[in-house]
């Protein structure tokens, strides 16, 4: 057999049709695996939702062709609400969470003003704690807005081939690239947000890919992943920053050195390491 007739032959079994469900199904676990009995590990049980919420979120885009266009856009609009409700639930997690990696670098501000800070952030965070898990109480063990939505996936009876879904990929390769392309270390906080979240979607897009398909891209979707992690720490660096100089504008412009030069090293990594990932 030629190397040619090979490659053609792999193609021909990628292209057969493969099911949405079993795309989706370790997502819908994860989303489906919220109880009561994990308030102790509430912070890792809404992270792990709001991954799964954007997981699934990358594959419909990915499969976007075959959906009609209402149905797709019902699903995008809610999954953008859960998201969106998840992310403020969190925010004080992410709060408190990067005051303790800066705490001790704050030591020379007023004593007074990170007594109040601390303290602040933690009612915060026990309030948001208590608030999310009456909640799951009150919906019988489980959240049942998420509930819906995974019923309404499982409903779902769509098969697709793989050569579309490589052309949608490549979509949003072009995409992440693009916008790449204008980034340096004086861009915006909104410019490297937009970035993050378009390599998310590639990531998780790519991964689908590797899941369904015969080629193999362990190694650089390792790296991709950890381009996010980088981009985001920055992300919740940049959202410390703007709570502080909103609320403790005395601690952001004493702090404000101190989160550039966290900020610039993360970015400086992210800049770095994508060319390798993608090139």
């Amino acid at each position: 057999m030629t190397k040619n007739s090979k490659t053609d032959s792999d193609l021909d079994l990628n292209d057969k049709p493969v099911s949405l469900k079993s795309v989706l199904e370790n997502d819908l676990k994860k989303l489906n695996a919220v109880y009561v009995e994990d308030h102790l590990n509430i912070d890792k049980s809404i992270h792990t939702i709001r991954k799964s919420l954007k997981s699934i979120s990358a594959i419909l885009l990915l499969c976007e062709i075959h959906f009609d266009r209402e149905q797709y856009l019902i699903l995008k609009t809610y999954i953008k609400s859960l998201s969106k409700k998840y992310g403020v639930v969190r925010e004080p997690y992410v709060y408190l969470q990067t005051f303790n990696q800066v705490k001790e670098k704050l030591k020379e501000c007023d004593s007074n003003y990170l007594d109040e800070l601390k303290n602040n952030l933690e009612l915060q965070y026990n309030l948001n704690l208590s608030d999310v898990k009456n909640k799951l109480e009150t919906f019988d063990s489980r959240e049942e807005s998420i509930l819906i939505l995974t019923e309404e996936l499982k409903n779902l009876d769509k098969d697709f081939k793989y050569k579309p879904l490589k052309r949608r990929l490549l979509i949003s390769f072009q995409k992440s690239r693009k916008l790449y392309r204008k980034l340096n270390l004086g861009s915006s906080a909104c410019e490297y947000h937009r970035f993050r979240k378009w390599c998310k979607i590639f990531y998780h897009q790519q991964t689908i890919i590797n899941r369904i398909g015969s080629e193999k891209k362990n190694k650089k979707n390792k790296k991709l992943y950890k381009l996010t992690e980088f981009l985001g720490k920055e992300h919740d660096l940049q959202m410390f920053c703007s709570y502080l100089s909103t609320h403790y504008p005395e601690i952001s412009q004493f702090s404000k050195s101190l989160f550039s030069l966290k900020i610039n090293k993360l970015r400086k990594k992210a800049l770095r390491l994508y060319p390798k990932i993608v090139y």
